[in-house]
């Protein structure tokens, strides 16, 4: 048997998400989805996210972000029945 922990979700309303940029920093990323730092970190470096280059940092882009939490929720709804 599988277990899955429980992530802490962040609810943010869809007012925050679209007034957020279209380019977000790691910091935004957090705020918005909810994930800590290390999370969207390793999230950049599996290429779940798209992202740019931005000086000597990285900008996740606002889409793909939230593309990839609305996949892992259907994916957790799915597993939960």
């Amino acid at each position: 048997m599988v277990v899955l922990q429980s992530m802490p979700v962040r609810i943010t309303s869809p007012v925050v998400w679209l007034e957020a940029p279209e380019w977000l920093t790691p910091e935004e990323a957090a705020y918005l989805s909810g994930y800590d730092l290390e999370t969207l970190a390793w999230m950049v470096q599996d290429g779940a996210v798209d992202t740019r280059r931005e000086g000597d940092g990285w900008l996740i882009e606002k889409e793909s972000l939230l593309e990839f939490r609305e996949a892992l929720l259907d994916v957790l709804c799915w597993y939960r029945g």
